[in-house]
């Protein structure tokens, strides 16, 4: 009996096997090619005709929204073009092409919303309280986002982001409460953190402090029994999918990601911004 492989281990097992094609010589490369292209097309009109018939009935639809949240299935559809990358998964791409340029600077970039015109971003590392804060959000994530989505006309700061406390110069610690001594904390490990009905993960990686809601994007199941892998990679232990714990952006499905909770470092404390 042929063993069942998981949807991450089954692309895998597709790139390596078109690896191996690449090596082949030129006319059989070719017809791998067109039986791989015809088999495409025959799975592209079963597809269009499925959807086709069960948008015709209510009950159909209904099926067919909840299918599309499967991620193996909204990856078999994008794919196909049955539907397309809405502006939110645009624009999370768009933000992952400029990263490794603001990483380098010391900084990092979080897309939190998009709404109408405008793009909302959460500003990390070097970038929180920086004089070029204005400048990189209207130049570098402007353009890069515009390359997507054309209509976008300006990029803002989320209001809980550091980088807007700052330019407040509130200078307050309202809304923080303290949550763990960080000299308490271990790399890599997944603490959870309760408060008034609040839930909260939180993960020393690297030296630096990420906390989020304690709610997977898929279902909203807890996420603080996951596995964080080597890569920092967290891993929902309910439906497999993964969260890159640096931005908490899903990397099983690249439309959603984790929120973010504020976190600060004072006097040997880790605050959290629960409110």
């Amino acid at each position: 009996m042929t063993e069942e492989l998981s949807f991450e281990k089954l692309a895998e097992r597709i790139d390596e096997l078109l690896a191996k094609v690449k090596n082949f010589e030129d006319e059989k490369r070719e017809t791998v090619g067109e039986l791989i292209k015809s088999i495409e097309e025959f799975t592209r009109m079963a597809l269009v005709k499925l959807v086709k018939l069960m948008k015709e009935d209510s009950a159909g639809k209904e099926i067919l929204l909840k299918a599309v949240r499967e991620p193996e299935i909204y990856s078999l559809f994008l794919k196909h073009g049955i539907i397309r990358e809405d502006d939110r998964t645009k624009a999370i791409k768009a933000l992952e092409l400029i990263r490794p340029y603001i990483r380098s600077h010391g900084g990092d970039v979080e897309f939190v919303d998009l709404k109408e015109k405008t793009l909302y971003v959460r500003l990390r590392g070097t970038c929180t309280g920086c004089s070029q804060v204005s400048f990189t959000l209207q130049q570098t994530i402007l353009e890069a986002v515009q390359a997507y989505i054309p209509h976008i006309e300006k990029v803002e700061l989320a209001k809980d982001t550091p980088v807007e406390a700052f330019l407040e110069l509130s200078g307050k610690e309202e809304g923080y409460i303290k949550a763990f001594d960080i000299s308490e904390l271990k790399e890599g490990h997944v603490y959870r953190f309760l408060h008034e009905g609040s839930d909260v993960i939180l993960v020393l990686w690297k030296g630096r402090v990420y906390a989020y809601r304690n709610s997977c994007a898929h279902q909203g199941h807890p996420l603080h029994e996951g596995e964080l892998t080597e890569k920092g990679v967290l891993v929902c232990p309910w439906h497999r999918f993964e969260y890159s714990i640096t931005s908490g952006e899903c990397l099983t499905v690249p439309y959603v990601q984790l929120v973010s909770v504020p976190t600060k470092i004072q006097n040997g404390w880790v605050l959290l911004k629960v409110r």
